[in-house]
């Protein structure tokens, strides 16, 4: 059995562990990100997103390299460096559907859209309820086989979670072959 994922900050130790599958490349602060992170071998162009560990704290999306540092130690300047990482910002151009699956008492609860943003704007735009054999018929239709096989083991060990993601028309995250990232496992 695993535990439950109990906080914001708990889940975001175990997200960058990889726990949760397929994710954004993440980094928790800058100095991290400047060991790990590549210029001559990024994607051009590659933006950022500056992420919160405190729930539904503010986040940035959409930052340039070359402003990442100003928009770090702004976020830092806030409430301190330990409550923000980095993550590259996913392809949100190429975004099919999104939202957050749970495990209700008899069927899926899936809250989706598929507004080409990030998640947060996009659900605020639109957000749509689809339960049992829908939910289960849209997240096959969307998610690759390996990304609906994941997203499957997580239901399953995390009874009572909500779990978000993001699914993309190409392969996208830290492992190869799934076009769907994990971006939350919370208690439900």
């Amino acid at each position: 059995m695993y535990p439950p994922v109990l906080s914001k900050h708990d889940f975001v130790v175990r997200y960058e562990l990889g726990e949760f599958g397929n994710h954004s490349p993440t980094w928790n602060n800058l100095e991290e990100m400047a060991e790990d992170y590549i210029l001559e071998t990024s994607p051009e162009g590659q933006l950022f997103h500056v992420r919160n560990r405190i729930a539904s704290g503010e986040t940035w999306y959409n930052i340039p390299v070359e402003l990442l540092a100003d928009v770090w130690y702004n976020a830092a300047s806030r409430t301190g460096e330990e409550n923000f990482y980095i993550s590259a910002m996913a392809p949100t151009e190429k975004t099919l559907f999104q939202g957050e699956v749970v495990q209700g008492a008899h069927s899926l609860d899936l809250t989706y859209t598929t507004i080409a943003k990030p998640m947060r704007d996009a659900l605020k735009e639109e957000a749509i309820r689809a339960e049992g054999i829908i939910a289960s018929s849209l997240l096959k239709y969307y998610l690759c086989p390996k990304s609906l096989d994941w997203l499957n083991v997580l239901i399953e060990r995390y009874p009572g979670h909500a779990i978000e993601f993001s699914t993309y028309s190409v392969e996208w995250g830290t492992l190869p072959g799934f076009n769907t990232v994990i971006w939350e496992v919370r208690k439900y």
